[in-house]
């Protein structure tokens, strides 16, 4: 099996997702039907999401790490596969923080 550099950046990444998510389904009840997330679009009911979507950055981080790592396994290039590795941690940080600061901008 090939080395991942950085074994610790992905559990962190990992466990950022997996919290983010976790974190969305436990405040669920507390939240509106319908909240902004897709702040790319024009102003209007399109940028609004059902509460449940806010796991969607969560899972697209976790998505990201697993792509990542998969990528790493088959890279030789160590420079490229620590540069993954740190992405995902990166990836999951932002996801994090754009999930709890709509919780917060709603709540």
């Amino acid at each position: 099996m090939p080395q991942i550099p950085y074994k610790n950046y992905v559990v962190a990444a990992s466990a950022v997702s997996v919290l983010t998510i976790a974190v969305v389904i436990l405040v669920n009840g507390l939240l509106p039907p319908q909240v902004p997330l897709f702040y790319g679009l024009p102003e209007s009911e399109e940028q609004l999401a059902p509460t449940l979507g806010l796991v969607i950055p969560g899972t697209f981080a976790l998505a990201i790490c697993g792509l990542n790592v998969l990528a790493a396994m088959f890279l030789t290039d160590e420079f490229l596969k620590k540069t993954l590795i740190a992405s995902s941690l990166v990836a999951a940080f932002f996801a994090a923080v754009t999930t709890l600061k709509i919780i917060w901008l709603i709540h």
